[in-house]
């Protein structure tokens, strides 16, 4: 008796699966790239425990990897972006709304934001949510909440770091994420020096 045989390779893959497969090799690749961009797709796929051939089932280039990455990334913050506009009062509120987020995202806003010409010229790349970082630091420097004497240009460098830093400490591993946001809104909001004990 003679029978056509499916190889693994054409064989259906129910919905499911595929639905976790996707995710296993996106969160791999989030996971390796924001430390490294250069890391090969061999080492996305061993990290994601699927076969090289199954990885270029799923995203045949690496550049449809990075495209899908740096789509759901952006989502991503945009939500975030437009709850904190949709949750918050005060400028300042805003930010530490954003500051809180985006640690818990930390390896998102690496991959997307640590080299400023990764993505230029990509057609998917655009700017996250509606108010720039730049005008709510302004905003919140002119209601009294931000020291006025910084550049608002300072000001948004030191954001940023702190979310690098998150991340960074994130991917370590051994602290929650939850503790890692309180030390970057303290560190933002007192910097690092002890507190002053007061003299009589």
């Amino acid at each position: 008796m003679v029978r056509n045989k499916l190889d693994d390779e054409a064989k259906p893959v129910p919905s499911g699966l595929r639905t976790r497969t996707r995710t296993a090799i996106m969160a791999a690749a989030l996971a390796l790239w924001s430390r490294d961009f250069a890391t090969p797709l061999s080492e996305i796929a061993a990290r994601a425990e699927v076969s090289r051939s199954t990885l270029h089932r799923y995203f045949p280039e690496r550049q449809d990897l990075v495209d899908a990455l740096l789509l759901e990334s952006l989502h991503v913050l945009d939500s975030i972006a437009r709850a904190a506009a949709d949750n918050t009062d005060t400028a300042f509120d805003h930010l530490i709304y954003l500051l809180r987020s985006f640690v818990e995202v930390g390896d998102r806003v690496v991959f997307l934001f640590a080299d400023p010409g990764r993505f230029t010229g990509n057609p998917h790349w655009s700017d996250t949510g509606d108010v720039p970082l730049r005008t709510l630091i302004t905003a919140a420097q002119t209601d009294g909440d931000l020291d006025p004497d910084l550049p608002a240009e300072w000001l948004e460098g030191v954001f940023n770091a702190h979310i690098y830093v998150s991340a960074d400490t994130a991917q370590r591993g051994g602290i929650p994420a939850h503790a890692i946001a309180d030390a970057a809104v303290r560190t933002l909001l007192n910097g690092i020096g002890a507190p002053r004990r007061r003299t009589s």
